[in-house]
C-alpha cells in the first residue's frame, strides 16, 4: 500500500506541473505572438502611408504646384516686362529664378511689377508648406532640394513645364531617397497676355491670347474682319511665325510646330498707315518695309471698302491675302 500511495502522489504532482506548464504556454506564449503580429502591421501600415505620400509628392502634389507655378511666372514675367518695356535676355534662366526664388536678378519681381503674384507662390514656398504639412499630418521629416525648373512648347496653345527635384524622407521606421524625380505638366496659354505687344507699343497695346475658331480652309473677308476685332491668333501648318515663348525674347524665327499669329489693329497703334504687313510678327520686325509692291491694301476704292470702313490702312502680304482667302475683289496693291 506505501508504494501505491507514493506513486499516486507522484502522478499527482507531474499532473500539476504538466497543468501549470499548459496554462503558462496557453497565457503568455499567444499574447507573445499576437503583440509581434500587431507590432508588424502597425510598421508595415506606417510604410504604406508614407510610400503612398511619396507617389502623391510626385503625381499628384507636385504636379498641381508646378501648373500653378508655371502660371503665375508667366505672368509676372509678362508684367515685368510691360513695366520694363524690354524683352527678356534667357527665358530659361529667368523663368527658373521667378519660379524658385521670386526673383528675377535677385530682385523681388513683385516689387517691380507691384503686383503681388508670386508672394507666397514660389516652389521653395510650396516645397515649405509641404514639409511643414507632412511633419504634422504624417510626423515625418521631408528634404526637398529643387535642381531645376524649364519651360517650352510642343504644341501651339500649350506650355509644358518640367521639374527636377529629389526627396528624402524620414520616419521612425525607415528612409526613403528618391534622386532627380521628374515632374512635367501642361498649361493653356490662352488668357496670358502676347509679350510681343506690350513691349511693341511701351505697354500702349495688350492682346491676349485667344484661339481663333476658324477652319484652316474657311477663312474669308468676314472672318478676317472678326478675327481683326476679337485680337485672336492662328496657327498655319508648318508655320512661320514664333510660337509663344519665343515672343519673350523677340526671338522672330519660324517655329514649325508651335508658331502662332494675330492681325495688327490699326486703330490701336500710333501712326497707322504704314508700309507694312499687318501680321503681327511681320509687321514689328519690318519685314516688308518699303517692299508696297509685294503688300495689298484690304480695300477696293471707291466701290468696295474691303476692311477699310472699319480698319483703315490695313494692308497684307501677298501669301497672307491668299491663306486667308481675301479675293481681288476686296484688294488693290499697296503701290
Amino acid at each position: 500500500m506505501g508504494k501505491i500511495s507514493s506513486n499516486r502522489k507522484g502522478i499527482f504532482f507531474t499532473f500539476i506541473a504538466i497543468t501549470i506548464i499548459s496554462i503558462f504556454i496557453l497565457v503568455s506564449t499567444p499574447q507573445s505572438d499576437i503583440s509581434l503580429q500587431k507590432d508588424t502591421k502597425a510598421v508595415s501600415a506606417r510604410i504604406n502611408s508614407i510610400d503612398s505620400y511619396i507617389d502623391d509628392l510626385q503625381s499628384r502634389y507636385f504636379e498641381t504646384v508646378l501648373r500653378a507655378t508655371t502660371y503665375k511666372t508667366l505672368l509676372s514675367l509678362v508684367f515685368y516686362m510691360n513695366a520694363t518695356t524690354s524683352y527678356l535676355t534667357d527665358l530659361d534662366s529667368n523663368f527658373q529664378e521667378v519660379a524658385i526664388n521670386g526673383t528675377i536678378n535677385k530682385v523681388q519681381i513683385d516689387s517691380i511689377t507691384n503686383k503681388k503674384i508670386m508672394e507666397n507662390n514660389t516652389l521653395i514656398n510650396w516645397s515649405n508648406k509641404i514639409v511643414q504639412t507632412a511633419q504634422d499630418t504624417l510626423n515625418v521629416n521631408t528634404t526637398i532640394t529643387i535642381n531645376n525648373v524649364s519651360v517650352f512648347q510642343t504644341k501651339p496653345w500649350n506650355v509644358d513645364a518640367s521639374l527636377s527635384i529629389d526627396i528624402s524622407v524620414k520616419s521612425n521606421v525607415a528612409e526613403w531617397h528618391k534622386k532627380n524625380v521628374t515632374i512635367t505638366t501642361t498649361m493653356s496659354i490662352e488668357g496670358l497676355h502676347d509679350p510681343y505687344y506690350l513691349v511693341n507699343t511701351n505697354g500702349d497695346y495688350t492682346n491676349q491670347i485667344k484661339r481663333s475658331s476658324v477652319e484652316f480652309n474657311k477663312w474669308n473677308i468676314t472672318f478676317v474682319r472678326e478675327h481683326l476685332r476679337n485680337g485672336t491668333y492662328v496657327h498655319w501648318e508648318n508655320s512661320e511665325a514664333p510660337n509663344f515663348l519665343m515672343r519673350f525674347t523677340n526671338t522672330i524665327t519660324n517655329s514649325s510646330c508651335c508658331g502662332i499669329e494675330s492681325l495688327v489693329d490699326p486703330n490701336k497703334i500710333s501712326s497707322p498707315d504704314r508700309i507694312e504687313s499687318y501680321v503681327d510678327y511681320l509687321f514689328w520686325s519690318h519685314t516688308f518695309q518699303n517692299q508696297c509692291t509685294k503688300l495689298y491694301n484690304i480695300t477696293k476704292p471707291p466701290s468696295n471698302p474691303g476692311l477699310w470702313d472699319e480698319f483703315r490702312y490695313f494692308k497684307l502680304d501677298t501669301e497672307r491675302v491668299i491663306i486667308y482667302n481675301i479675293t481681288s475683289q476686296d484688294t488693290v496693291r499697296t503701290c
